[in-house]
């Protein structure tokens, strides 16, 4: 094992520890620990956010996708930075409103009280979706973690999963929402760091850009191409199935979650896109460009690739001094631990809180509910290892599972809920009970792989028409439509529809001693925040 790279690794853990036993001193209550009490600053928040979103994904599975694609796969990149804004346009300040009107910690407590469900139904369908596919999500996590350590520490990838599992569950289960956040903001500030100076190292290596576009270019033109060298409606499949990530942004617990912890929603919309706008646009390129650029660098013998998706640990540990290497590895465990923390912790609350306290009706005390959370992240942490250790090992497949899923469970009715007054409770419960067992089937791929020309029967006709765009992308869809046509069938409480129209309706806009050109320039969402404010009702 290498020294150097063990030192800056334990330097980055040493400063883990720290948050850790720093934010368990403000981990008291549930809703501390749930969403950090609501006090999180705006440009944590946003950094947390993007953190929890990118995981091992951007770190492994995103370069070895452009390792082996070429140029074609940064429309999957086109896909996560539009999803990106999408969530803070269309969901953050809305869903912060309104958690703050019902006192909602977890996604689940907002859907039921915005629905009004009293049948527990929708509680328990969010916690069955949490549970099934946020437990899969976090074994990707697992899994990235474990071929990281393998490439950096010569150790197998079953002993890094292991050693993943363990350092990641002990800082969660001692500091909760407020250790994740700031655990977070520091490692998203490793992962932008690793992903501008990998890039730019390998360019160096092969000798510029022209250089490894032509030794890719002699390999497989393909890779230069921007569709894979397909054309016409294949192009357009080719690019939507690269570019489908971005329902999914809609529908993840662990990102949305952030939303509800703001201090203040009118900052969710201006100064949270524009500082994770600009840390997703610089990861995405620096992620892109490692695997497009590895592969050249593997192509001129100049580097060794046993796995595409260990390509940055590989150009890490071999084209960098040992010391540096460390950090770098570091970065890239950043990026499986900011992801799986939040996960764990948007599981544990599924379980506990929940079910166990909501649907079930336990009645404890907020620090016997934090400590019985807690023993939920170790619960679900060992669950998500047997999947980590018995799984396909390709965190992009994993990832794609995982994400699909809960875009599919959470995204139409989240959405709609949100912005549509006659969403009804019929229709979230009967779109989200297809959403989740739709989802289970053809990710599980009972049928073979669902939507594809292989299957059999009338899924392999359906893919034939849709070939290369996954399932996730046409079933969130067919399930949006679902819940639309439920609710048109059914009716909403009057009051339900009521305060709908009266937290977002059109806030008049003040005067005072600011001009009607000062007052205008400010958005719609920030008005209403502003009036929700003043009346008292976030």
């Amino acid at each position: 094992m290498n020294s150097g790279i063990l030192l800056g690794f334990l330097i980055y853990l040493g400063i883990l520890a720290y948050i850790g036993w720093w934010a368990n001193r403000y981990t008291k209550t549930e809703d501390q620990y749930f969403v950090g009490g609501r006090k999180v600053h705006i440009l944590a928040a946003s950094l947390s956010d993007k953190a929890s979103d990118f995981s091992g994904w951007l770190m492994l599975g995103y370069p070895g996708s452009a390792f082996k694609a070429g140029i074609g796969a940064f429309w999957a990149g086109i896909g996560c930075l539009f999803g990106t804004l999408a969530d803070y346009v269309l969901i953050g300040p809305r869903l912060r409103i309104y958690a703050g009107k019902f006192r909602a910690i977890t996604l689940p407590d907002y859907l039921e009280a915005r629905l009004k469900d009293n049948t527990k139904l929708i509680r328990i369908l969010s916690a069955l979706i949490i549970i099934i596919f946020m437990t899969a999500y976090v074994a990707a996590q697992f899994t990235a973690g474990g071929k990281t350590f393998a490439e950096g520490f010569g150790v197998s990838v079953d002993t890094g999963i292991i050693i993943t599992v363990v350092i990641l569950t002990a800082y969660v289960i001692t500091g909760g929402f407020f250790a994740v956040v700031w655990t977070d903001v520091v490692q998203a500030l490793f992962m932008l760091l690793t992903l501008i100076v990998v890039p730019f190292l390998a360019l160096a290596e092969i000798g510029g850009l022209d250089k490894a576009t032509e030794i890719i270019g002699a390999v497989d033109p393909a890779k230069l191409h921007p569709f894979g060298g397909a054309t016409g409606t294949a192009a357009l499949v080719f690019a939507i199935g690269y570019a489908s990530w971005i329902v999914g942004y809609l529908g993840q617990p662990h990102i949305v979650t952030r939303y509800m912890s703001v201090e203040d929603p009118r900052k969710l919309r201006r100064p949270g896109i524009f500082i994770s706008g600009i840390w997703t646009t610089i990861v995405l390129w620096g992620a892109f460009f490692a695997g497009f650029l590895g592969f050249a660098l593997y192509e001129a013998g100049m580097l060794e690739v046993s796995d595409p998706e260990r390509v940055i640990p590989a150009m890490a540990v071999e084209l960098m001094p040992s010391w540096i290497a460390g950090f770098v590895i570091a970065g890239i465990i950043s990026a499986v631990m900011s992801t799986a923390d939040s996960q764990l912790l948007v599981a544990s609350s599924a379980i506990a809180r929940d079910f166990y306290h909501k649907v079930l009706g336990k009645e404890l005390g907020k620090k016997q509910m934090v400590n019985i959370s807690r023993l939920v992240v170790a619960a679900v942490a060992l669950v998500g290892l047997w999947f980590a250790l018995t799984g396909p090992g390709v965190i992009y497949q994993m990832v794609a599972t995982a994400w699909g899923g809960l875009a599919v469970g959470f995204g139409p009715i989240l959405t709609l809920s949100l912005w549509w007054k006659r969403t009804t409770k019929e229709g979230a419960i009967v779109g989200m009970a297809y959403g989740l067992i739709s989802e289970v089937i053809f990710e599980a791929k009972i049928y073979g792989w669902a939507f594809h020309p292989d299957a059999p029967g009338f899924w392999g006709t359906i893919g034939g028409w849709f070939n290369g765009i996954p399932v996730f992308f046409i079933n969130f869809f067919i399930t949006l439509f679902v819940i639309i046509i439920v609710s048109l069938f059914t009716k909403p409480p009057e009051d339900v529809v009521k305060l709908h129209g009266e937290i977002f309706k059109k806030v008049p806009i003040e005067t005072g001693k600011k001009t009607v050109t000062e007052t205008r320039a400010k958005s719609q969402v920030e008005n209403v925040a502003e009036f929700v404010l003043a009346k008292g009702i976030a």
